[in-house]
């Protein structure tokens, strides 16, 4: 598997920015309403593309961005509870990186959407004091290019190797 930035294509950044100078101001039920899931899909991966970009620039503006572009994909196309905050693990490990508190981070994106479960989880998830990265599945690697994150393998996958002749 390949970190992040090798592994999430960036070609929608345009499309999602667009997306996100709509939401400046605020999302509204009435822009969430009107995307589609090409729309959650840009926005997903804008935030996960970005959300390493923020780290290697330490940027705390985009980091918060990649962040809400995250909160408005899922609050678009909602993916399971746990899925999310799998993914929420980077960006609460960058936000301390940083020097933020994931806490306020995620409140202020919390603030920036329309009530439900997308900004109730997120304000639940950066209050979290047990948040690591290895808890989460994720390793942090450095690139050539500076740190990314790569997804873990999962516990078990050592223990069952094949014989070539299998």
């Amino acid at each position: 598997m390949e970190p992040n930035l090798a592994r999430v294509p960036a070609d929608g950044d345009a499309d999602a920015r667009a997306i996100l100078d709509l939401a400046r101001d605020g999302v509204t039920a009435d822009l969430l309403g009107c995307m589609i899931y090409r729309d959650a899909r840009v926005l997903s991966l804008y935030g996960a593309h970005n959300v390493t970009v923020a780290l290697r620039r330490g940027s705390a503006s985009l980091l918060r961005e990649a962040l809400l572009a995250t909160a408005i994909a899922q609050a678009v196309h909602a993916s399971d509870d746990r899925d999310v905050m799998v993914g929420l693990a980077t960006y609460y490990f960058a936000a301390e990186q940083l020097g933020l508190v994931p806490a306020k981070v995620f409140d202020d994106v919390a603030s920036s959407l329309p009530d439900g479960w997308v900004p109730d989880l997120l304000r639940e998830f950066g209050t979290r004091n047990d948040i690591t990265l290895e808890s989460f599945g994720w390793l942090l690697v450095e690139t050539a290019d500076g740190p990314d994150f790569l997804p873990a393998p999962p516990p078990w996958a050592g223990e069952y190797k094949r014989d070539e002749g299998e």
